[in-house]
């Protein structure tokens, strides 16, 4: 344990960052730690740790140094990952109250194409069955949707 947060199983996917403090909305969770990259690291089947913080540059966060590289994606995350860029750091933000015990979320924020290689399992009523960011999920939605369902 360490900061008010631990890493154990998870019941939406693999390990998950789980809360052992309260976090009140806006205090910072967890630092997403990991070195500048150009490209993303991204090895078929692999887990992602990933972060793009501008076009062109990433943090490959799979380093265990990086406590935050366990949080899972949700469709109704509870925390946000801010850049700060003047002091080039990388933060887990609660999003709203998260309670002690409670798993540690925030939206990946995958594109169109990226979403289509991961699955989600967040469980949440609006999810979609992809990792896709938030402003595109009524966009999967309706072109995930069976032929037949379509209304005019």
């Amino acid at each position: 344990m360490n900061g008010g947060y631990e890493s154990r199983p998870s019941p939406v996917s693999g390990f998950g960052l789980f809360a052992t403090l309260t976090f009140e909305a806006g205090q910072r969770i967890a630092p997403y730690l990991g070195r500048p990259v150009y490209a993303p690291s991204r090895a078929r089947g692999a887990p992602v740790f990933d972060l793009e913080i501008r076009p062109g540059l990433w943090l490959d966060g799979s380093g265990g140094d990086n406590p935050a590289r366990w949080a899972n994606h949700s469709c109704r995350p509870n925390a946000v990952l801010v850049w700060h860029d003047e002091t080039r750091e990388a933060w887990l933000t609660a999003a709203r109250r998260v309670e002690a015990g409670e798993e540690i979320t925030f939206d990946y924020g995958f594109n169109l194409a990226e979403a289509m290689a991961h699955p989600c399992h967040c469980g949440s009523p609006d999810c979609v069955g992809r990792i896709v960011a938030a402003p595109l999920r009524a966009a999967l939605r309706r072109h995930l949707r069976p032929q037949g369902s379509r209304r005019d």
